[in-house]
């Protein structure tokens, strides 16, 4: 058990911990294990929540990796439930770092620190920072999601994150690659377990934003992460339409259909409920005409996409929460 008496406050600064949450993953996860383990910036602890694989990952995970921290789920709970699980106990343990990653993330030898160093710049900056967030590309078509500004009805990503360059204050970032402060657990709490997976990042940092805490993107800490299922374009014409649309080459990547309930689901709740934000939910409105738009012309299941995302608005605006939907295969 740590304690914080036995160091001091420069040492406290660097105890971390790295929370991995998986869903049938294994193949990435040795990988991602082994890049944890020979990170440049010392990780005091590797906790790993297991939300019920399938695939044989807890038992890989003890035979080839005895030191990790390990947490068997009898079923998935989700992305909040798994990070919830992980935060807990590190928090509880006393660490005063937390890195979040998801089981496909895969992130470079020097990213972690990265992140540190940045925080050495900038403390004297920033009073209060609540996360450093490295900047998630993902392999297959190398679209990056570093976090986002909103500005009016719309997000914007700063041209510091685009152009790779130096820390920028953001308002939202995805929980992959996240460097969550001991003093956000302690003064905002966990991420939401009733919202089992999808906007449950946004919402954090949306409550984490309000209480007064920086979000900052560092451009410099890369990780490569997995984001949906890769479509392989070949037609022509639908090429060129990608082009227009979406400024984009001839691959797109789609989550399963099932997912845009929860996606739209937590985000009408949070923004009607919780913040009872109107501006917000016009946003939302605007942003999925877009959506629709996207997936008439691009999706090979629209029509179940679109069905979930209505369900899915309903619900929240319902005030549902939990798991209501089985993920599909």
């Amino acid at each position: 058990m740590l304690k914080n008496d036995d160091f001091s406050d420069e040492e406290l600064n660097h105890l971390i911990a790295c929370v991995v949450i998986t869903y049938n993953n294994v193949d990435n996860v040795t990988k991602l294990l082994k890049s944890l383990l020979n990170q440049s910036e010392d990780i005091s602890e590797i906790i790993l929540v297991d939300n019920g694989s399938s695939d044989g990952t807890s038992e890989i995970v003890k035979k080839k990796f005895p030191d990790v921290t390990l947490f068997i789920n009898p079923c998935n709970v989700g992305v909040g439930g798994g990070y919830t699980q992980g935060m807990k106990y590190a928090y509880n343990k006393g660490y005063k770092w937390i890195w979040l990653l998801d089981g496909d993330s895969l992130p470079q030898i020097y990213a972690l620190e990265e992140l540190m160093m940045a925080l050495g710049d900038l403390v004297s900056i920033y009073s209060h920072i609540g996360i450093l967030a490295s900047v998630p590309i993902n392999p297959s078509t190398s679209q990056i999601y570093g976090g986002f500004i909103r500005n009016g009805l719309f997000h914007k990503i700063p041209k510091e994150i685009m152009e790779f360059k130096k820390p920028v204050s953001v308002d939202t970032v995805i929980s992959s690659g996240c460097l969550v402060s001991d003093k956000v657990i302690e003064k905002v709490g966990l991420p939401r377990i009733d919202f089992f997976m999808d906007f449950v990042d946004a919402e954090y940092n949306l409550r984490i934003r309000k209480n007064g805490f920086k979000i900052i993107s560092v451009p410099t800490s890369i990780i490569y992460h997995k984001v949906g299922n890769i479509r392989i374009i070949k037609s022509r014409i639908t090429k060129i339409l990608i082009r227009i649309c979406l400024a984009k080459k001839g691959e797109l990547s789609f989550h399963s259909p099932w997912r845009e309930y929860y996606a739209k689901r937590n985000e009408m709740y949070t923004f009607w409920h919780e913040f009872r934000s109107y501006k917000d939910v016009f946003r939302l409105i605007l942003s999925l005409l877009a959506d629709i738009f996207y997936i008439i012309i691009f999706d090979d299941e629209k029509i179940k996409r679109i069905n979930y995302i209505l369900y899915g608005l309903a619900d929240g605006f319902k005030g549902v929460t939990g798991k209501t939907v089985i993920p599909s295969p």
